[in-house]
């Protein structure tokens, strides 16, 4: 037992710390980490909405130097007496909390109880405000240690193509058979949802592997394009800024790939960038494609033959959707080769790009590969730079983007830092895009997303080292640190305390928190300054309890963690045969614009904002996991984890 004197400080008295055990938390299936395996079999049931608090905070708790606040929902406008309780119910700290207002994102009159001075790591901690409790927490710096493991089990268990075995999973009943094995397609020769009719090419490509994009049987090259590009983005800044050791060398991740000598991370990215490899078409091969905007007329679209050489196909999927749930080795849906876009194209050229630097001392065949594809999808997106993505197939989403002067850029910022060719920099001092960094606004505008990629690029060109002159990485650099500057000053507009400033909260409104976590990372990397990891710190309080719902929206984590994502595997709501979640998944999060599922449409109307949320595995528009969600909640977990004692 440490007893520590009586500290006072404005409003907050410490009167002791003392180290305690820890108290059960969890609540139905077996919990356990990838990197513990399974200690214990806990009861984990969905969210009782009687049992939820009004004092809300971040459920796994508090690294010891962030700042420590909760967010009290309370109709009362005046300071409310706050007691910190250790696991014995022994009082070690008060103070009185500070009333915000309301909480516009919400609807709700909210205040702020502060008890950042409370150092001395702790456990199974219960914040206590004008008689209500919060759930239990703790005070430690390993408190994302697992997680990140978990968040990057993500990516071996969405594997397609692949036994998951049990020895690098962390239940037993997540293992599975392979989902499409074998999975040799030739273009699509049929007739599409719109009644356009397709002539199909005369080649197949073996598209078998990579990862299944959300909880449908969908593979995506513009989705697995910016996860890829995240890990590998991870792995890059890892060497740059924390070239001691690596927390994912080679034996730290329990995937199939451990033991061969190469960084875990980099074995978890490769096995997305194959895919997209197979996914280019080859040389001289022509395919009917729609040439130019045609987004008015989809039941009529212009088919044009071209040399698609160079290309890459849009996505691969089923052929109808399927129901929910359905494991991937019962899927017996035809798969779906659409047509080559442009966009693909250029994901490719840009994340093969990055691929070539990555391995160029690891495997110096495998990056003169991915440099050979890279250069020949930039020349194909020249020759072709309109072939856009429609909604005209069933059984996937279009991913349609007729934007691309932002995928030119990143393909042209990680080509250049790749090869230094001149080429390359003339596309970045041309693009309208240049040096561009996200805005900050309500509107997200810029913000790092599949569809809005301008950002990864000046990333590269500002953080890995290229031939850029001084003045023009100073710039670059300068933007991001803008942008992340608008994200931290965030924080304090809004009575839940994070990096997102918004009215209205999008589909998958919870990556934009995670993402925006990068920017002040790498503006933490770049500056030292404290006030952008503790805005990181901020932002995944929020995504794991501070939020208006009282729930953690990641599984395995917190007191009322995400229980039912929307996903076909993971169904053991709706089919107790099935598994619940692993631990370290991301749900999308509130969505107050779009209620086109069945769930999320009987709140229309209902829900404001931060609130617009249910857990429930039919919600696909608020309960839908991604490979492009988990990838930023990864990288965020990862630079916490490593900057614990900072």
């Amino acid at each position: 037992m440490i007893s520590l004197p009586q500290i006072q400080s404005g409003s907050l008295i410490i009167r002791g710390a003392f180290m305690k055990t820890i108290q059960p938390t969890l609540l139905a299936v077996m919990i356990c980490s990838v990197m513990s395996g399974c200690v214990s079999a806990q009861k984990l049931t969905s969210s009782d909405a009687s049992q939820h608090s009004s004092v809300r905070l971040n459920q796994v708790g508090y690294q010891i130097n962030a700042r420590k606040r909760a967010t009290v929902a309370t109709d009362i406008q005046t300071p409310l007496t706050w007691h910190l309780l250790d696991a014995q119910g022994h009082a070690i700290a008060e103070g009185k909390t500070t009333p915000f207002g309301l909480n516009v994102a919400s609807g709700e009159l909210v205040q702020i109880a502060d008890f950042s001075r409370v150092y001395t790591p702790e456990k199974g901690l219960v914040l206590e405000v004008n008689g209500e409790k919060s759930h239990p927490f703790d005070i430690r710096d390993d408190i994302y240690q697992t997680m990140k493991y978990d968040a990057l089990s993500f990516f071996y268990q969405q594997r397609s193509g692949i036994e998951i075995k049990q020895q690098y999973v962390q239940r037993p009943d997540l293992a599975r058979p392979a989902g499409h094995p074998h999975e040799v397609v030739s273009c699509f020769a049929q007739t599409d949802a719109r009644g356009n009719s397709w002539p199909g090419c005369d080649f197949s490509l073996d598209v078998t592997g990579g990862w299944y994009d959300a909880g449908d049987h969908g593979k995506y090259v513009v989705n697995g394009g910016i996860s890829a590009w995240t890990l590998m983005n991870f792995y890059e800044r890892e060497k740059l800024f924390n070239p001691q050791k690596s927390a994912f060398a080679d034996g730290k991740v329990k995937i199939p790939e451990q033991g061969n000598h190469d960084n875990d991370l980099l074995d978890e990215a490769r096995w997305e960038m194959d895919f997209m490899l197979a996914m280019q078409v080859p040389e001289h091969k022509k395919v009917h494609v729609p040439v130019g905007d045609q987004s008015g007329h989809l039941s009529a679209l212009k088919l044009t033959e071209i040399d698609a050489g160079g290309m890459v196909f849009h996505k691969i999927a089923d052929a109808s959707w399927t129901g929910v749930p359905l494991p991937p080795y019962e899927d017996t849906q035809p798969r779906v080769l659409s047509y080559p876009t442009t966009a693909a194209t250029l994901n490719l050229a840009a994340t093969a790009a990055q691929c070539a630097r990555v391995w160029q001392v690891v495997d110096p065949d495998y990056s003169a590969t991915c440099l050979t594809a890279a250069e020949s999808a930039w020349q194909a997106a020249k020759r072709h730079q309109d072939v856009y993505a429609y909604d005209n197939f069933t059984g996937s989403g279009p991913y349609d983007d007729r934007q691309l002067g932002d995928e030119f850029y990143w393909a042209a910022a990680e080509l250049y830092t790749t090869t230094g060719k001149a080429e390359y920099k003339a596309a970045i001092e041309q693009s309208a895009y240049r040096f561009s960094s996200p805005a900050g606004d309500v509107a997200a505008t810029g913000d790092l997303t599949w569809a809005d990629v301008a950002s990864a690029g000046t990333i590269t060109l500002a953080t890995v080292p290229n031939h850029l002159g001084k003045e023009q990485v100073r710039e670059a650099r300068s933007n991001l640190i803008k942008t992340a500057d608008v994200y931290q000053q965030s924080v304090e507009k809004q009575g839940y305390l994070l990096p997102y400033l918004a009215v209205e909260y999008p589909w998958g409104s919870n990556s934009f928190v995670v993402n925006r976590g990068i920017f002040l990372g790498v503006a933490y990397d770049l500056t030292g300054k404290p006030k952008y990891l503790q805005a990181m710190s901020d932002a995944m309080d929020y995504i794991l309890g501070r939020n208006p719902m009282d729930q953690s929206y990641v599984t395995g984590y917190g007191s009322y963690p995400l229980m039912n994502p929307h996903h076909r595997y993971w169904g053991h709501s709706r089919d107790a045969s099935l598994p619940v979640a692993p631990p370290g998944v991301l749900s999308g999060g509130p969505d107050s614009i779009d209620f086109s599922d069945p769930v999320a449409e009987t709140m229309k109307g209902k829900c404001t904002g931060q609130a617009c949320w249910v857990d429930d595995i039919g919600a696909w528009t608020l309960n839908e996991v991604t490979v492009n969600w988990n990838a930023p909640f990864f990288w965020v977990v990862s630079y916490l984890d490593e900057k614990a004692a900072e």
